[in-house]
């Protein structure tokens, strides 16, 4: 129920945390539990009941505590940012981006089965992630190719988010709803889908699951 290493980083600081108490600053025993009991939820990675129909593309991102959500739908093409690593040259794909609050789960997940093809880590600020941040913020693109095409995660770090974690590297084989990674303390995930193949499930507003919400359903090119 929780990422990998968060009860040794939380025994740690539990251990700090009672020391004022034992001399009197109860204050600040109280603040240093409820820190801890803010990154315990944070850490957390329930698992997932992923749908496994054919084509299906699964949510990379969860968007369901306060704001967080599927916070923009549009259509990008071959010659938009990065997209050239996606899609095929002359032609367009769909981006669904979805916005995680500081209280969503932050563990990312493979939206469709295949092969980790490319991954690309991208320098950049920390903007408040949302609407217009692709070029500016920091962010990480993960492209799957898969039976139905390629398809492509990118982790975009935000204004509290400092810290991007990929944990599948190039040649990886994963499954839908597979682990790929995660934003610490908030931020963005683009999901990017062939345009032509493709059938959207979703719209702006709708608040996801990660490796649950169907996002699309692809079919196979004649």
């Amino acid at each position: 129920m929780f990422v990998k290493g968060t009860f040794k980083k939380v025994g740690i600081l539990l251990t700090i945390a009672v020391l004022p108490f034992l001399f009197g600053y109860v204050i600040i025993t109280f603040l240093l539990f409820s820190a801890i009991a803010f990154l315990m939820q944070f850490f957390r990675d329930p698992n997932r009941i992923t749908p496994l129909d054919n084509g299906l593309i699964i949510a990379p991102a969860d968007g369901r505590v306060l704001k967080g959500k599927i916070d923009c739908v549009k259509t990008v093409h071959y010659e938009d940012p990065m997209m050239e690593y996606i899609l095929r040259p002359g032609k367009k794909g769909i981006l669904v981006s979805t916005f995680m609050s500081p209280f969503d789960v932050h563990v990312n997940r493979a939206p469709i089965s295949g092969t980790i093809v490319k991954t690309k880590h991208y320098p950049g600020k920390f903007k408040i992630a949302m609407r217009n941040v692709l070029t500016e913020n920091e962010k990480n693109l993960i492209v799957i190719d898969s039976e139905y095409g390629k398809v492509g995660v990118i982790q975009i770090a935000g204004f509290v988010a400092r810290r991007i974690v990929q944990y599948v590297e190039v040649g990886d084989q994963v499954q839908t709803g597979d682990r790929l990674g995660m934003i610490r303390f908030g931020s963005r995930v683009d999901l990017i889908i062939p345009y032509e193949n493709t059938k959207l499930m979703v719209s702006e507003g709708e608040k996801p699951t990660a490796g649950e919400t169907v996002i699309a359903r692809m079919h196979k090119k004649t």
